[in-house]
């Protein structure tokens, strides 16, 4: 049966040794990593927890306390970044606490700083679209990097959003994308607005691949053969939407709406927007890039 978190209850597998140790077994890490699947962690996360904990359990030899933990953070952080050690401490803690270990409440995540985002500007994108026509490519990927580029700094589209979508997604006709809980992040389904900009890319685009617009990593494919290669990523192109959105005093709760940020209280019962709304207050912006015609 399925605890009301979302997680089995933890088996009866791995107990503290007499000399303070938490002893736990290779078949421990496994029920572990049925249970998440049982909840629904998808295989990839799975195989990314698999990976941190046979390494953890490796290093200690299947028994640990607080103070063999450490010594592994220390040991990792001479190795990688801050961000992969506390990957790695959030895998080993969520274990231990699932199969009932004392101390692991005690467990001290590394402090991580965040780094300041870079701030895009259109003239960066304008740079980026202007280095596409310089790759030996066939003209029709070059269309397609050059659409992803448009297209996502139009609308704030995610890299993952963007590769899963299909013609039968875009009207092209209202400049809107009905985007599927299923391609989405947060697994929120949400109406999605562009420019004419990128409705006349994707016009075109349509001539030249009818059955798909994108797949994965269309930007990169190209810009990968040109030298030097462009700093700007798809990545890029969802800050610079959401930076010029507040440059330009438009409302940041429907910002959240087109970008899918549903956290707050507000967002998800009471600021209820149509697509001609989110349109109309969209239109109100300007996201094309200059000198892209």
């Amino acid at each position: 049966m399925i605890a009301p978190g979302g997680f089995e209850p933890p088996s009866p597998g791995p107990k503290p040794s007499k000399n303070g140790l938490f002893s736990f077994s290779e078949q421990d890490i496994q029920l572990y990593l049925d249970r998440l699947r049982g909840a629904g962690r998808t295989e990839k996360r799975v195989k990314d927890l698999s990976y941190r904990l046979f390494r953890f359990a490796k290093y200690v030899d299947f028994e640990c306390n607080l103070e063999t933990v450490v010594d592994y953070q220390k040991e990792r952080l001479s190795d990688v970044s801050k961000r992969t050690v506390l990957n790695d401490t959030q895998a080993i803690k969520q274990f231990l606490l699932d199969n009932d270990c004392s101390w692991a409440n005690k467990i001290k995540r590394p402090s991580v700083d965040r780094k300041k985002p870079p701030n895009i500007k259109k003239t960066d994108i304008s740079k980026t679209v202007g280095c596409l026509d310089e790759a030996p490519n066939e003209e029709k990927y070059v269309l397609r990097a050059k659409t992803a580029l448009i297209l996502s700094s139009a609308t704030g589209l995610r890299p993952t959003e963007l590769k899963r979508l299909v013609w039968e997604n875009i009207n092209l006709n209202n400049r809107l994308i009905d985007l599927p809980a299923e391609k989405t992040k947060n697994r929120v389904g949400r109406t999605v607005v562009f420019n004419d900009e990128a409705k006349q890319l994707l016009l075109e685009l349509r001539k030249s691949f009818p059955e798909i617009p994108f797949k994965r990593r269309p930007l990169y494919l190209v810009t990968k053969k040109i030298n030097p290669r462009p700093e700007i990523k798809l990545k890029h192109c969802r800050k610079f939407f959401s930076q010029e959105w507040d440059r330009q005093g438009l409302p940041t709760s429907i910002k959240k709406m087109l970008m899918g940020h549903f956290g707050s209280i507000d967002l998800s019962n009471y600021n209820s927007q149509t697509p001609e709304d989110l349109k109309e207050i969209y239109d109100k912006g300007d996201f094309e890039i200059d000198g892209l015609f």
